[in-house]
């Protein structure tokens, strides 16, 4: 779906389409991951700014540290004509990434001299829903799109499943589909879990 979003964007000549993708197998910071591509996307569509970059830190000898780019982003932001930051499944980050990163593109990106506009794709997860409360939100979890995305992943993740017992991987598939849509109690799945040691 993001995907789609991203391409959607980047035919729109005047705008910069910023975008990351997180995922739970992640080294580091997520924070920094997403601030250092989203410069180098920056760049990469506008190089003209590359002398802004070579003056103001690489003949400083600066390194590209968190806070550096916290000082970058927003000058680029300022001379970008308009841009779109696009983040998928920060849901799959820890709570403390998901904090870090809310609080970081807030400060770096809703600026009265910036033109900004993010979007954020995740599950409800609280925090993040709380956070955003007050945001422009687009429900999704009801749309058939969603529900076949999930089909296909679960039926990949089932391909890695490694058990002759045909029945156990269709009910542990139905299981982990309804699961995903919200659709199952916490008792039924412990009840499988039971059932499959």
């Amino acid at each position: 779906m993001c995907s789609h979003i991203i391409h959607v964007l980047e035919q729109a000549s005047e705008l910069s389409v910023c975008y990351y993708f997180c995922n739970s197998l992640g080294a580091g910071s997520v924070c920094s991951q997403i601030l250092k591509t989203m410069a180098l996307q920056l760049l990469r569509s506008h190089l003209d700014l590359a002398s802004l970059i070579v003056n103001e830190y690489v003949d400083r000898l600066l390194n590209c540290s968190t806070k550096q780019l916290r000082i970058l982003i927003p000058q680029i932001l300022e001379l970008v004509p308009c841009t779109r930051l696009v983040i998928d499944g920060l849901d799959e980050c820890s709570l403390g990434d998901q904090k870090e990163v809310l609080r970081e593109i807030q400060s770096l990106c809703v600026r009265p001299s910036v033109r900004c506009k993010i979007l954020i794709s995740s599950r409800r997860e609280v925090y993040i829903r709380e956070k955003l409360s007050s945001s422009q939100h687009i429900p999704l979890e009801e749309r058939e799109e969603v529900q076949s995305d999930i089909r296909l992943y679960v039926k990949y993740k089932m391909t890695k499943l490694r058990t002759s017992n045909v029945d156990l991987r269709s009910e542990i598939e139905s299981l982990l589909v309804e699961k995903a849509n919200g659709n199952i109690s916490i008792k039924i799945w412990q009840e499988a879990e039971f059932k499959s040691n």
